[in-house]
C-alpha cells in the first residue's frame, strides 16, 4: 500500500505541433508548445535560464506499443564475491535496512526478441557481467515481485543513451500502466518534462542456483528513465545544473539537515532524507531560495517570481490534480535549476498512484483523508500555502487546468489506454504477474474503463474542494498542574468566510460519547482535572456556509481503521 499520509514568465514564442505518442494508431489534436527540437545548444542555454524548454527529439526512439525484451543472467561468481549473495537471497530482501550497498549482484544484461538475445542488440555475445543490479523502491520493497535498478559498467556502453536502467514492477498498480500513461502524456505538455518509458518483458537466468539453469519469465515491467546528469543532457537541459529528488520535502528550511557540503556539521544521510541530490552538489543556491520562501516578512509573490516559473509550477499542480496524483506533497517530484539561473522548475516523478488508484478500491478509499484533493492536499507545504493565499493565483490554477484539459481529456486518455491494453492485459492475465496483482483480475478491464473519464471528474472535485476550509495541524497537549491545554493551527478559507472550530474530547476515537464537545472561534481549549487514562481529541474547522475539514492529523487503530483529525494522548497520573 502506498503511503497516503501527508506525506508568471511570458509564454514561450516557439510553437510546435504536439508530439504524438509513437506507435499510437490515433491522431492527437495539435497544441502549442515550446520547441527545443530545432534549436541550437546556444539557443537552448539562453532559453532555459528563464523557461523550462525541453529537447523533445529524445522521445523519437520510443514507441507506446513497444515491448522491450531483456535477458538478465545472474553471474555465478556472485557466490564467491567479497559479499557472497545468491539471486534467491537477493530477492528475499524485504526491509530498507537490509537493502545496503553491498546487496548487489553482477549481471549480464542483453536485449533481444521473445526468442532470446539477438545479434545487433545491446549486450549480445557478452559472457562476462556488464552491470550490477540492486533492488529499488521504498514502499515496494516488501512486495513479492521486486523492482530493480541496473547500472551498466562504463565499458558496457549505454542502452538508449542510458547507463541506469530502472525496471519497475508497479506492485501496487494492478493496471501496470499508470506511470506509462502519465509520462507519455507529459511529452505533450508545455512547460514540463517527461521521462523516457518502455514496457519491458524480463527473463532471468540464475546461475547462482546451480545446475543448467534456463531463462525464467519474470513478466511485465516498465523501464523508467533515471533522472540524473545524463537525463539533463539528453533532454537539452543543463547537465551542470542542480537536480534534487524530494524525499520528505515541504519547502521548510530544515536547518539541521540542509547544509552546504563545506559546513563542518554537514551530514549526507540527513540531507538525503529530505532531498536527494542528483546534480550539482553546491547547495548554496537551494538554501538561499528556502531562506526567502520561509521569510514571512518578504512579499511572497515577489519571492515566488524570483525563484520559480509560474507556468511550470501551475502546470505541475494542474497535472497532479487532473491525474489525481495526490502523493506529491513532499515526495515524487524533482526540483531542477540551471547553473546560472535563480529559477527552480518542478519535474515529475512516479505516477503509479494516480488515475484513481484509491477510487476503485474500498480499503484504499477509506485510508484517504477528506482533505487529500486539490489545493488543500498541499496546504501543509510552505510554498503552496503561501502562494494560494492570493486569490489571483487560485484563479491562475483554474485557468491552467482548463488549458491542459485540451490535452488531458477523456477522449485522449481512452485512445492511449486502448494502445496499452493489448500489451498489458496479456501479461496480467497470466503468471507471474497474475499471482501478485493487488486487485482481482475480474475487475481489471472495468478499472481501465473507469480511468478514462477521470480527468473531468477530478477537475469537478477540485472546484468543489475550493469551497472547503484548509486543513491545519494539531499541537501537543500541554499540562500545567491539573490544567490541560489543547492547541491547533489556524485554518484558512479561500473565500474569506468566517470560521469556527469544533473541539471534541473522548475516551474512544469514534467520539460516540464525547467528554467535551465545544464550538469556538479560537484555536485553544483548556480542560481541568482529567483522570488518569487514554484520551482522544479531535478538531474540525467549519466555514459560515457549512463546509467542514478535519485537521491533517490522524489516528490508526490496531484494526487499521483511520480516524481523521484525531490525536491520542495519555494522562499518566
Amino acid at each position: 500500500m502506498k503511503n497516503l499520509n501527508r506525506s508568471g514568465a511570458a509564454a514561450c514564442s516557439f510553437l510546435l505541433a504536439m508530439t504524438v505518442i509513437a506507435g499510437c494508431t490515433t491522431e492527437v489534436q495539435e497544441q502549442a508548445q515550446p520547441s527545443a527540437v530545432h534549436q541550437t545548444r546556444a539557443e537552448l542555454a539562453a532559453a532555459y535560464n528563464t523557461k523550462l524548454v525541453e529537447d523533445r527529439s529524445v522521445y523519437e526512439q520510443d514507441k507506446a506499443d513497444e515491448v522491450v525484451n531483456f535477458y538478465l543472467t545472474v553471474a555465478e561468481h556472485n557466490l564467491t564475491s567479497e559479499h557472497p549473495l545468491s539471486w534467491k537471497q537477493f530477492n528475499a530482501i524485504n526491509r530498507l535496512e537490509q537493502n545496503t550497498e553491498d546487496k548487489t549482484l553482477e549481471v549480464v544484461l542483453q536485449e533481444g526478441t521473445e526468442k532470446g538475445p539477438e545479434s545487433g542488440k545491446f549486450g549480445f555475445g557478452e559472457t562476462h557481467a556488464n552491470g550490477v543490479i540492486s533492488i529499488r523502491g521504498k514502499s515496494t520493497i516488501k512486495a513479492n515481485q521486486k523492482s530493480f535498478k541496473i547500472k551498466l559498467f562504463d565499458e558496457a556502453g549505454l542502452w538508449r543513451n542510458q547507463r541506469t536502467i530502472n525496471l519497475v514492477k508497479h506492485a501496487f498498480d494492478s493496471t501496470r500502466l499508470r506511470n506509462k500513461l502519465s509520462f507519455d502524456y507529459f511529452t505533450m505538455i508545455p512547460d514540463f518534462t517527461s521521462l523516457r518509458t518502455q514496457f519491458v518483458h524480463l527473463y532471468v537466468k540464475d546461475l547462482t542456483a546451480g545446475g543448467n539453469a534456463g531463462y525464467v519469465d519474470y513478466g511485465l515491467y516498465t523501464q523508467i528513465e533515471q533522472p540524473n546528469k545524463t537525463f539533463l543532457k539528453s533532454h537539452g537541459l543543463d547537465s551542470n545544473g542542480h537536480l534534487y529528488k524530494a524525499s520528505r520535502f515541504e519547502f521548510l528550511r530544515y536547518p539541521d539537515a540542509l547544509k552546504t557540503t563545506n559546513d563542518p556539521t554537514y551530514d549526507e544521510k540527513k540531507f538525503n532524507e529530505v532531498l536527494e541530490p542528483k546534480g550539482s552538489m553546491d547547495h548554496e543556491k537551494l538554501l538561499l531560495m528556502l531562506d526567502d520562501v520561509n521569510d514571512l516578512s518578504l512579499p511572497f509573490d515577489q519571492v515566488f517570481d524570483k525563484y520559480f516559473d509560474r507556468d511550470n509550477f501551475l502546470t505541475w499542480m494542474a497535472v497532479n490534480i487532473l491525474m489525481d496524483n495526490f502523493d506529491t506533497i513532499n515526495q515524487n517530484f524533482l526540483l531542477y535549476s540551471p547553473l546560472n539561473s535563480d529559477k527552480w522548475f518542478f519535474l515529475p516523478w512516479d505516477y503509479d498512484g494516480a488515475w484513481g488508484d484509491t477510487d476503485f478500491d474500498e480499503e484504499s478509499a477509506e485510508r484517504r483523508a477528506p482533505w487529500q484533493r486539490g489545493i488543500s492536499n498541499y496546504w501543509g507545504n510552505t510554498l503552496q500555502s503561501r502562494f494560494f493565499k492570493n486569490p489571483d493565483n487560485v484563479q491562475a490554477l483554474r485557468d491552467k487546468i482548463d488549458e491542459l484539459q485540451k490535452i488531458i481529456n477523456p477522449e485522449q486518455t481512452a485512445k492511449m489506454i486502448e494502445t496499452y491494453r493489448p500489451i498489458v492485459s496479456e501479461f496480467v492475465h497470466r503468471e507471474p504477474d497474475l499471482v501478485d496483482l493487488p486487485d482481482p483480475i475480474s475487475i481489471y478491464e472495468s478499472v481501465l474503463d473507469k480511468m478514462k473519464p477521470l480527468s473531468e471528474l477530478n477537475e469537478q472535485r477540485f472546484i468543489e474542494m475550493l469551497e472547503q476550509p484548509m486543513p491545519f495541524f494539531m499541537g501537543d497537549v500541554k499540562r500545567k498542574n491539573n490544567t490541560f491545554t489543547f492547541v491547533w493551527g489556524v485554518s484558512y478559507d479561500l473565500q474569506g468566510d468566517d470560521l469556527t472550530y469544533r473541539y471534541q474530547l473522548a475516551k474512544n476515537p469514534s467520539f460516540s460519547n464525547p467528554i467535551k464537545d465545544i464550538t469556538l472561534t479560537g484555536v485553544s481549549v483548556e480542560v481541568e482535572g482529567l483522570p488518569k487514562g487514554k484520551y482522544f481529541w479531535k478538531v474540525t474547522a467549519k466555514d459560515s456556509k457549512g463546509h467542514e475539514v478535519p485537521a491533517f492529523d490522524s489516528y490508526e487503530d490496531v484494526e487499521s481503521d483511520h480516524y481523521f483529525g484525531v490525536r491520542v494522548f495519555y494522562v499518566d497520573e
